[in-house]
């Protein structure tokens, strides 16, 4: 459990006993019965009444944990660090994402981007301010990422730059076996150019809320094979659909991750879990900073230096292969 401040009103009747201290306010004060005689004239008015209740609500109390802001105060040295739950386990300060690069053809790897804010924002909150940086400068074309980093504006950013974004898990719940994919049709961004049938709707809509809807002529969908599992519903003259595109974009992503070709490309990926304990579990999870603009600056700091290492290594290395061939 942990303490929360409400209020900070207090009440201070003058010439009360006890008083006489300097700055010394009760936060309540009380006369006894026997100190004071009721009369119809010592009813107090509304007013009175109204301001007792403010004055007894005034106080300082404690919270339950489940009641409490993850961003309340954690650390009275540190009012940016907040609270996050993670795997049954408690965390308290800041979270910082890194990106690297993890081509097969590069002589090394090098961290391109560091990220750091309070641990309760959204990974993907992160990633959206670095993809566009990061095709802009260095190219990227592929960016591996975890489930956890599903965002539609990173995902909007991506689509326009051309960046294809390969996820190592994917969150929510697989559909039943027995139901059609929506990957299962062939696609053209919004457009369906053939059901797995091989038609093609006669009509498609697509609306600004990313709902996606078509029509099936029922001479396609009549007998068809797939008719018992597919995604089409039966209506009065044609057969019809309609989703959010979204679940079109999902669908896509695990029948990528089913791919061989693509889990052994996403293996790439393992260089950067092994690069965050680097960087910060080998010295301890602690941060040897407060705030947030000193634990960034130290997280960038020792990315540098991760950088320098890197390509002092592999020119020594290169130096190295030379004097040997010579």
């Amino acid at each position: 459990m942990r303490t929360s401040s409400l209020g900070g009103k207090t009440r201070h009747d003058q010439g009360h006993p006890g008083d006489e201290s300097p700055g010394w306010q009760p936060l309540q004060t009380y006369t006894s019965s026997s100190d004071s005689t009721e009369t119809a004239e010592d009813e107090p008015d509304s007013e009175s009444l109204e301001r007792d209740a403010e004055d007894r609500h005034d106080h300082i109390g404690l919270e339950e944990s489940d009641e409490i802001d993850s961003s309340s105060l954690q650390n009275p040295h540190d009012d940016e660090a907040t609270y996050r739950s993670k795997d049954a386990e408690d965390y308290f300060g800041y979270k910082s994402n890194i990106a690297e690069t993890c081509d097969g053809e590069n002589p090394f790897r090098l961290i391109t981007a560091v990220r750091v804010d309070t641990n309760n924002t959204d990974d993907g909150d992160l990633l959206a301010e670095d993809a566009r940086n990061l095709a802009e400068e260095t190219g990227l074309r592929d960016l591996l990422v975890d489930g956890g980093y599903t965002h539609k504006e990173v995902e909007k950013c991506c689509r326009d730059q051309e960046i294809t974004q390969h996820f190592t898990g994917i969150t929510g719940q697989r559909p039943a076996a027995e139901k059609m994919s929506l990957a299962a049709p062939e696609w053209d961004g919004t457009r369906m150019v053939a059901c797995p049938a091989g038609h093609e709707p006669f009509e498609q809509n697509h609306y600004e809320t990313g709902r996606i809807s078509g029509k099936m002529d029922k001479k396609f969908c009549d007998g068809c094979q797939h008719q018992e599992n597919c995604f089409v519903e039966e209506q009065q003259e044609h057969y019809s659909y309609g989703f959010r595109e979204r679940r079109v974009e999902v669908a896509q992503r695990r029948r990528r991750l089913d791919d061989p070709a693509e889990q052994e490309f996403l293996n790439l990926r393992a260089g950067v879990e092994s690069l965050m304990n680097e960087m910060y579990h080998k010295d301890g999870e602690k941060t040897k900073f407060t705030g947030k603009i000193k634990v960034k600056n130290a997280s960038i700091a020792k990315a540098m230096g991760r950088n320098l290492k890197r390509a002092s290594r592999f020119l020594e290395s290169e130096a190295k292969q030379e004097k040997s061939t010579g």
